[in-house]
């Protein structure tokens, strides 16, 4: 006797733009209280989706991009849940291209089959608190933040 398997159902085909797309068109560094408080009633599934997703940040201390510095041009974020648990861009270097920024990382540098001597060796890098003026273009409108970042020397 032979046994019938079922055929595998097609995938269904997605309708409309994903949640990533959603969020790459709703997302705003900064979002004004005032203005969320007199759209909540009218406001439409994308709209609240993409409030949700900022209400989720962490937004004391923001990590950076310095791969174009040179240019005067430099990109931030703010933390997400993981990030602040770990600590990184906090009590660690918030450049997220810099050796010093992930936390996990440096631990297993620092203790991961090293002798006792060495250890005492390693330090970790001078961290600097920076509060600096973030000017940035969001829907055609020139807008600044005063944002607050560590960078190590």
């Amino acid at each position: 006797m032979t046994s019938v398997k079922p055929r595998p159902s097609a995938a269904p085909s997605r309708q409309g733009p994903s949640e990533f797309d959603i969020l790459k068109q709703k997302h705003k560094f900064l979002r004004e209280e005032e203005d969320e408080d007199s759209k909540e009633g009218g406001k439409l599934w994308d709209e609240a989706f993409a409030q949700k997703f900022y209400s989720n940040l962490w937004k004391e201390y923001a990590l950076c991009d310095l791969k174009h510095y040179k240019s005067g041009n430099f990109a931030l974020r703010w933390r997400t849940e993981a990030e602040v648990v770990s600590g990184a861009g906090e009590s660690t270097c918030g450049n997220t291209r810099c050796k010093h920024h992930d936390p996990e990382k440096d631990k297993k540098l620092l203790f991961h089959t090293q002798p006792s001597s060495s250890r005492r060796n390693k330090e970790s890098p001078n961290l600097n608190t920076l509060e600096l003026p973030f000017g940035y273009v969001e829907d055609g409108q020139l807008k600044s933040a005063l944002v607050k970042v560590v960078l190590c020397d």
